[in-house]
């Protein structure tokens, strides 16, 4: 049976060892999996108090949404740094490379929509040297 409503706190997280998310707690809530989804995918990623960061990446075939839920940090859009806080919301053009960073004394809890696309297969995720201003 499809569960058209979820939850992260009733969702198991995802099973990402030996990739670039295996330190975080990443639950994939929508997607082509769980409901047949075929032009979004929504899931939540919790990244570790002082520090749990991603890697700068992007996706060549979907734009991304993120909603800042709880603590707060700094999320890199192209070139630009952006201090993110409970509110907040950030757009990822597509093709456009960003990552994250959890500066608080809190969990940084985003929600996240892949925009196009109901997989990260499908978005395509291309690692992409950092260099920080």
């Amino acid at each position: 049976m499809v569960d058209y409503v979820v939850n992260p706190k009733t969702t198991p997280p995802s099973d990402l060892t030996g990739t670039a998310f295996s330190h975080l707690d990443v639950r994939w809530l929508v997607n082509d999996i769980r409901q047949g989804a075929e032009l979004v995918g929504v899931g939540q990623t919790i990244y570790p108090a002082r520090g749990g960061t991603h890697e700068h990446h992007l996706h060549p075939d979907a734009e991304e949404v993120v909603i800042v839920m709880s603590g707060h940090g700094w999320h890199r859009v192209g070139p630009k740094i952006y201090n993110i806080f409970p509110g907040d919301v950030v757009f990822i053009p597509k093709n456009t490379p960003h990552s994250a960073c959890c500066t608080s004394e809190e969990d940084l809890v985003i929600l996240w929509v892949l925009g196009g696309v109901s997989s990260l297969e499908r978005a395509g995720y291309q690692s992409v040297a950092e260099v920080l201003p």
